[in-house]
């Protein structure tokens, strides 16, 4: 289980800029790095994924904020739960799961690794009437070479915003 790189979850929060009163739902939860940098910040914060593993370590980490921690399907936590923010850290049936987030939430933010899919959900925000923008972000991490200082590159991120016109 791959965990969301935390200088990722620095431009994630930046974007979407939460307030006290607002309740955070990571749909595909994974690690938990994302629920419980929120966690903070937030008045609760819903993890929600389909891998026992991930739900398991997502629990731990939450213990002790307002939190719950759900081993369900995205699309079903959606329809059935209010929320006012939404991270899609996965995104396997992430068009569905959008046409529910959009008339909840008033932020929504998508990381993706693959270009096609951010087009595709920035698409999808943009129909549904969120004003929208994709990232990328590209971390570069310094480690030591031969007595001197080298870098080498993470992966790219595609950071998908829609935000609703408050």
């Amino acid at each position: 289980m791959k965990a969301t790189k935390l200088e990722v979850i620095g431009v994630v929060f930046a974007k979407i800029m939460p307030r006290k009163d607002d309740t955070f739902a990571d749909i595909g939860c994974g690690s938990g790095a994302v629920s419980e940098f929120f966690a903070p910040y937030v008045k609760k914060v819903y993890a929600v994924d389909i891998d026992e593993k991930a739900v398991f370590e997502t629990k731990k980490k939450l213990e002790n904020y307002n939190a719950e921690v759900f081993l369900m399907d995205g699309l079903e936590f959606l329809k059935n739960y209010d929320y006012s923010i939404v991270f899609f850290g996965g995104t396997k049936k992430i068009e569905d799961m959008l046409e529910v987030a959009v008339k909840k939430a008033r932020k929504i933010v998508a990381n993706a690794a693959r270009i096609e899919v951010a087009v595709k959900i920035f698409n999808k925000m943009k129909s549904s009437g969120l004003k929208s923008e994709i990232l990328v972000v590209n971390i570069w991490k310094s480690y030591e070479l031969a007595g001197g200082t080298a870098f080498k590159p993470l992966n790219p991120v595609f950071v998908v915003v829609g935000c609703s016109s408050e």
